[in-house]
C-alpha cells in the first residue's frame, strides 16, 4: 500500500493536480487516497527524499517549485551522468535487451496515441531505467534515475505537445538503433539530444506563472 500511495501522490504532482508551491494537507490526502495517517506521513517522507516535496516548519508539506536556474543545474548534472553511462555501456547490446527496449518503446508510443499520460510517464521511466541500467555501474544508474525523477513534472508539461512527443518517440528509436548497431558515437549523441527541450519549456511556463501571479498581487 505504501508504494502505491507514494506513486499516486507522485502522479498527481507530475500531472499538475498538486502544482508547484501547493500545500499537501494530511487530512485531505487521507480523504483523497483512503489512506491512514501513518501511510500518508510515510509517503511524504519518501517523496521528500525524492526531492518532489519539502516539509517546512509550521507549514507542513509543500510541492517543490524549482527556479529555472535550479532546473538548468539538474539538467547539466543529467547530461554528465547520462552521457557517462552511454560512454561505458557494453556494445552492441544482446538481442534480448534490444527486444525489451523495442517493446517498451512501442508500448510508450501506443500509450501516447491512446492519450494515456500515466502510462506514457511510467513507460518512459521503464525505458530509461532499462537502458541506463545496462551501463554496468549500479550506482551511476541509480543517480541517473534519482536526478531524472526530480524533473518528472517538468517533462510532463509537454505531454500535450504533439510535435514534441513525436520527437521524443523518434529519439527513443534512435537510442535503440545506436545500441543495436554498437555505434558508441551515435548512442552518446542520441542521449545528449534527448535532454534539452523540457528544461527550456519549463523556463517559459515558470515565467508565465510568475507574471500571472505578479498581476494578481
Amino acid at each position: 500500500m505504501n508504494a502505491e500511495l507514494e506513486q499516486w501522490i507522485e502522479d498527481d504532482i507530475v500531472f499538475g493536480f498538486y502544482p508547484p508551491g501547493s500545500r499537501l494537507i494530511e487530512d485531505r490526502l487521507i480523504e483523497r487516497y483512503s489512506a491512514s495517517r501513518h501511510a500518508v506521513r510515510a509517503a511524504l517522507v519518501a517523496l521528500e527524499n525524492r526531492h518532489l516535496i519539502v516539509r517546512l516548519p509550521n507549514r507542513g508539506a509543500q510541492v517543490i517549485e524549482m527556479t529555472p536556474e535550479e532546473v538548468e543545474e539538474i539538467y547539466e548534472a543529467r547530461m554528465v551522468l547520462e552521457t557517462a553511462a552511454a560512454a561505458r555501456t557494453p556494445l552492441p547490446l544482446d538481442p534480448p535487451h534490444i527486444a525489451a527496449l523495442e517493446d517498451l518503446c512501442r508500448r510508450h508510443a501506443a500509450a501516447y496515441e491512446a492519450g494515456d499520460s500515466q502510462a506514457v510517464f511510467s513507460l518512459n521511466l521503464e525505458f530509461h531505467r532499462l537502458h541506463y541500467g545496462l551501463c554496468g555501474n549500479a550506482t551511476l544508474a541509480q543517480m541517473i534515475e534519482d536526478t531524472s525523477r526530480r524533473v518528472q513534472s517538468i517533462r510532463a508539461v509537454k505531454y500535450d505537445d504533439d510535435a514534441h512527443m513525436r520527437i521524443v518517440i523518434d529519439q527513443h528509436w534512435a537510442i535503440i538503433e545506436a545500441l543495436r548497431n554498437g555505434d558508441r558515437t551515435a548512442y552518446v549523441e542520441a542521449v545528449r539530444a534527448h535532454l534539452p527541450a523540457s528544461a527550456e519549456e519549463y523556463r517559459k511556463v515558470y515565467d508565465r506563472r510568475h507574471r500571472h501571479n505578479a498581476r494578481l498581487a
